[in-house]
């Protein structure tokens, strides 16, 4: 069923082939109408005809271009598009077997940048160093140990939703109370600003022999909160702080079958290690 889902991405993306002076007449939506991608993913991307079709709007931009480049051009970064790449014969010069040819990068930039959104303001921070889940986890591969890697959500959150494998901790940037105040507002249960929460990540730096401007990347449930607590660090004096802008469980589908439901993005979405068997020296306490 996997290739299901890959295969009408594809399919998307191989319709769009047009030459250049196209993108000159037409904008990221009316490429994405005019070349069949509302056939699998509906419109305006939000609209999938099956549950193995993705809900492409409001995916990272880099992340869209990212993909399709993948597929097209032959340097594959997992099975799954190596298999499109085979799938659909791309090289062959013979359009009547059923082959497509390989989009123009202005084109697929067009339709990404059409369906990636612009972060809203609750999400952006004074140092302006945004991730996607799937960067964020890239850029810690790289990195090693002289980055951080910080789950900001509260103990009840990584209870019940797991949380990513690789941590280094879990520092609640709020905290639930008693679970007796409710929030009408956000139509939940209170939380209490962490008190603690910038000297226990003083702490750990200085456990891992690492200063203010190392690279430290937050994590929450889907963006809001790391970038409160970006703000928070920075007037701490942290310089080099990582908000992961879709965050854990990713952003809400504000339309179609799946409206409602946080199955656009995020880390758990983007298919990264995480696992429900939480480690007790990882967490605040």
């Amino acid at each position: 069923m996997q290739y299901v889902l890959y295969f009408f991405i594809t399919f998307c993306f191989s319709s769009i082939s047009q030459a250049s002076s196209d993108i000159k007449e037409s904008n990221g939506e009316a490429l994405f109408n005019k070349h069949g991608c509302t056939n699998c993913h509906g419109n305006n991307g939000i609209h999938p005809t099956s549950n193995y079709i993705p809900v492409l709007k409001g995916k990272q931009i880099d992340y869209l271009i990212k993909k399709a480049n993948a597929i097209f051009s032959g340097e594959h970064f997992s099975n799954k598009t190596r298999f499109m790449h085979e799938q659909f014969c791309i090289g062959n010069k013979l359009p009547d077997e059923g082959c497509y040819p390989i989009p123009d990068i202005e084109e697929i930039k067009a339709i990404a940048q059409w369906l990636g959104s612009d972060l809203p303001k609750k999400k952006k921070t004074p140092q302006k160093l945004y991730v996607s889940a799937q960067q964020a986890y890239e850029k810690l591969e790289k990195l090693g140990d002289k980055a951080l890697f910080i789950d900001i959500r509260t103990r009840a959150e990584i209870a019940f939703l797991g949380m990513p494998t690789n941590i280094d901790a879990n520092i609640p940037y709020l905290k639930a109370g008693d679970f007796s105040e409710w929030n009408e507002r956000s139509k939940n249960f209170k939380l209490y600003p962490n008190s603690q929460f910038i000297n226990k990540i003083s702490e750990l730096l200085k456990d891992r022999n690492l200063s203010k401007s190392s690279p430290i990347f937050l994590i929450c449930r889907s963006g809001s909160r790391s970038a409160k607590a970006s703000k928070l660090m920075y007037i701490a004096g942290y310089t080099n702080v990582y908000s992961v802008v879709d965050g854990f469980e990713g952003d809400k589908a504000k339309e179609g079958p799946l409206k409602g439901q946080r199955a656009i993005n995020g880390w758990k979405n983007s298919k990264l290690p995480w696992s429900y068997k939480l480690k007790h020296d990882l967490i605040f306490f």
